[in-house]
C-alpha cells in the first residue's frame, strides 16, 4: 500500500474526524502550503469548520490577494493595534520577545467560542515544533489545538497539492520557500541573505520598519534611556544579522525582558 496515496491522507482525515466529530472547528489559515493542505483535508473529512486568517499587516500583498480570491469564506481577524502602533511603544521584536506573534496572530481570535482549534503545524518545520506533540491543551485558555499534518514531510504536501490540483500563492514559484511576515526577526541570520531577499521584493515594508525603529530609538534616548547601540542604524545592522540584537543597555534590557515574559 502506497504511503502517500493511502495511509498518510486517510490517517489525517481519520484524525480530524475523531478529534472534532460533530463540532465546528476553528481552522487557522495563513495562505501558505501547510494551511492549504489542512483546509482541503477538512473538506475531504466532512467535518464542519470555520476558516480564520489573522491579519498582521506584514504579509506580502500577493498572499492577501490569494486568500481573498481562492478562500472568500475565510474570516479576517484584525488586531486591536497594528504592528506599527505596537512598534512605537514596545522594544523591537526578537526571537526572545515575540510580542508581534502574540498581539497580531493569537490575541484577535482568543475570544471566539471555539474550544477546539486546528492548525497546519508540522514537526519538520523546526526542532521546537517537533516537540509540540500532535494535540496540545492550553489550560489558561481552555483551548485544545490539533495538528492534522503534524507528521507530514514537505514533499508530501506538494505531492498532495499537485494531485488535488490546489491553487497556491505564486511566491512559491518565485524562490520563497516559506510564506509569512515580510519583516520578521526569524529572517535574521549571519549572512543577512533572507532580509536582503525580502527587502529587494518589498522595500516599502523595510522603509517603514526602519523609520519606526529610528523614531523609537530617539524617543527612548530623549526619555533618558541608555541604549545598547549608539545609533538606530547600528541596531538595525545587528538586527538584520542576529535576531538577538540588543535594544537597551544590559541592565535596562534585562528588566524589559522580565516584564515582557511575565
Amino acid at each position: 500500500m502506497d504511503l502517500f496515496g493511502n495511509d498518510i491522507v486517510q490517517e489525517s482525515i481519520d484524525f480530524i474526524q475523531k478529534s472534532f466529530g460533530n463540532e465546528t472547528a476553528f481552522l487557522g489559515f495563513s495562505g501558505g502550503k501547510d494551511s492549504i493542505v489542512t483546509e482541503h483535508l477538512f473538506k475531504m473529512s466532512g467535518v464542519k469548520y470555520e476558516l480564520y486568517y489573522s491579519f498582521t499587516g506584514l504579509d506580502a500583498p500577493q498572499v492577501i490577494r490569494f486568500i481573498r480570491k481562492h478562500y472568500p469564506h475565510c474570516n479576517f481577524l484584525m488586531p486591536l493595534r497594528t504592528f506599527w502602533k505596537n512598534l512605537s511603544t514596545h522594544v523591537p521584536p526578537s526571537n526572545r520577545l515575540r510580542w508581534c506573534c502574540g498581539y497580531l496572530k493569537k490575541m484577535p481570535g482568543l475570544k471566539l467560542p471555539h474550544k477546539k482549534r486546528a492548525m497546519g503545524i508540522r514537526a519538520e518545520e523546526s526542532s521546537k515544533r517537533s516537540k509540540y506533540g500532535r494535540v496540545n491543551y492550553f489550560e489558561k485558555l481552555d483551548h485544545t489545538h490539533y495538528y492534522p499534518i503534524f507528521h507530514w514531510q514537505e514533499w508530501e504536501l506538494w505531492e498532495f497539492i499537485r494531485k488535488q490540483n490546489l491553487s497556491y500563492p505564486i511566491l512559491y514559484n518565485q524562490g520563497f520557500d516559506r510564506i509569512g511576515c515580510v519583516v520578521c526577526p526569524y529572517h535574521s541570520e549571519p549572512t543577512g541573505t533572507l532580509h536582503h531577499k525580502y527587502r529587494k521584493r518589498w522595500p516599502k515594508f523595510f522603509d517603514r520598519f526602519e523609520k519606526g525603529i529610528s523614531d523609537l530609538f530617539y524617543k527612548r534616548q530623549s526619555q533618558g534611556k541608555e541604549m545598547f547601540y549608539e545609533t538606530p542604524q547600528q541596531f538595525l545592522d545587528a538586527w538584520y544579522l542576529n535576531n538577538s540584537a540588543r535594544w537597551y543597555a544590559p541592565s535596562i534590557q534585562e528588566k524589559q525582558t522580565e516584564k515582557c515574559l511575565i
